[in-house]
């Protein structure tokens, strides 16, 4: 491996910085330069830009300039360490342009290549990590070594940058920085926005979707009896899928309306879920089952990453604890047949129907990631199964924009696309049946109603069999 431009580099940055403190720390200012150098490494192998991430603050903050960049290590490297410097203000003090500065930069930061938000990132993920060790064992004292001691101001400069930076969500550098802005802020809070400039695009069993005025953006606000959790977990998920390969709209923050609390998204126009495009040309409806079928087999070919997610069962497990009308035994029956899954790491949806994907007339985009998780596939398709055999006409209706006899349908043809012509539908019907009872079971929990058949299916599917 040719290390020399990094090495060259980290010498450049030892001289630049040398006899300097890194504030309040009392220790010398090159171990953060290094510390950023080595997050970069985590996220890639390019010289120049474990380079720029060593001298990412020698141009802020030492005599060296732009030009001294360039020329001892080209445009480039040049080009990313300006990019990660805060550009001052000519007679303000750094504590009254602190707010104006900071908002240059996360804005420049959210249009700024990937190469740049890597080293911004190392940058930010090192800072995060000395704050937290400082809140630890100081609290909120350690804010008055900072020109601008207001925590909220802060924690609005932190929050920004998850957003400007969340085109390296899947990375475990942008991972941890998500983890230590919650160890230090706390759970984020949602943003206020005002309804007025929203107008409804769609009405679902746990969420109404809105657009916004400006044709950028939509937003999905969560039902009140949902748990506060699925938001912010949502919005965690789709950020952790963005270097993933998957198609997702990107998300960007969450906001309320004061009631609700919700994720805001970037608006994929024209669209259409595939629900709605067989309620609007009820003869798709084979194409796009079948369509759906090869999505859900993609999406199940994708390793999932253990160490960002969760297994899927555990949602299940947690669910069965709370079921009030089912005895001890009962319940270790449900648990019994939850073991008896054969395990596996691949993707999982957690919510996976023809409402849950769109499609802009050129690519498919799964929307709705709160339940992402990893596990067998079958927990997927019990779901689809359970919202394609309520035999309610209102509710499919209102769900789906379709008959309740259509959703059966798209069942019928997804079974043969996904699972293949060979086994007859109704033994894939017995194999699916009580991960739908699961499903159910686990909505139940949520909602205090249970869904139609919910009692019998679970008798039948897992109380009788364990």
């Amino acid at each position: 491996m040719d290390t020399s431009l990094l090495d060259k580099a980290i010498v450049f940055a030892v001289k630049a910085h040398q006899g300097v403190e890194r504030r309040g720390k009392d220790f010398p200012y090159i171990v953060h330069p290094m510390e950023a150098v080595s997050i970069a490494a985590t996220m890639t192998g390019d010289q120049e830009l474990l380079a720029a991430a060593a001298l990412h603050d020698t141009v802020e903050d030492t005599d060296v300039t732009l030009d001294d960049i360039r020329r001892e290590f080209g445009e480039r490297v040049a080009k990313l360490v300006e990019e990660e410097s805060d550009v001052f203000m000519e007679g303000v003090s750094e504590e009254a342009s602190w707010h104006a500065r900071k908002q240059a930069s996360m804005e420049r930061l959210s249009k700024a290549s990937r190469d740049a938000k890597i080293v911004a990132l190392s940058d930010k993920l090192s800072n995060a990590r000395a704050i937290y060790r400082d809140f630890k064992e100081k609290g909120d004292a350690i804010w008055n070594i900072f020109h601008v001691k207001d925590v909220a101001e802060h924690e609005w400069h932190y929050r920004g940058l998850q957003r400007a930076l969340h085109e390296l969500a899947g990375t475990f550098a942008f991972t941890e920085f998500g983890q230590l802005v919650r160890e230090i802020f706390g759970e984020p809070k949602p943003e206020r926005i005002n309804m007025d400039d929203y107008e409804e695009s769609g009405d679902g069993y746990t969420a109404i979707s809105y657009n916004h005025k400006n044709g950028k953006t939509m937003m999905k606000l969560y039902a009140p009896f949902v748990p506060m959790s699925e938001p912010h977990r949502e919005l965690e998920v789709a950020w952790n899928l963005a270097d993933k390969g998957l198609n997702i709209p990107h998300a960007h923050r969450l906001v309320t309306d004061g009631t609700r609390i919700g994720v805001e998204f970037e608006r994929i126009s024209p669209k259409k879920s595939f629900a709605r495009a067989i309620s609007q040309e009820p003869e798709t409806l084979q194409r796009y089952a079948e369509e759906f079928a090869r999505e859900c087999k993609k999406l199940h070919a994708i390793p999932c990453d253990t160490k960002l997610f969760s297994p899927t069962e555990n949602r299940f497990r947690a669910a069965i604890t709370k079921l009030k009308e089912y005895s001890d035994e009962e319940k270790a029956k449900i648990s019994a047949f939850i073991d008896s899954v054969p395990k596996a790491t691949t993707c999982i949806h957690g919510d996976m129907h023809i409402g849950n994907i769109i499609t802009n007339g050129e690519k498919n985009f799964w929307i709705d990631l709160s339940a992402f998780s990893y596990g067998n596939p079958l927990y997927d398709v019990g779901m689809l199964y359970f919202v394609s055999h309520t035999g309610d006409d209102e509710l499919a209706q209102k769900l789906f924009h379709i008959s309740a006899a259509q959703m059966l349908e798209v069942w019928t043809c997804f079974v043969p696309e996904y699972f293949g012509k060979e086994e007859p539908l109704e033994s894939i019907d017995e194999k699916v049946k009580p991960f739908a009872a699961l499903l159910m079971l686990m909505y139940y929990t949520w909602t205090g109603n249970p869904p139609a058949g919910m009692f019998e299916l679970v008798k039948h599917s897992i109380l009788e069999k364990f």
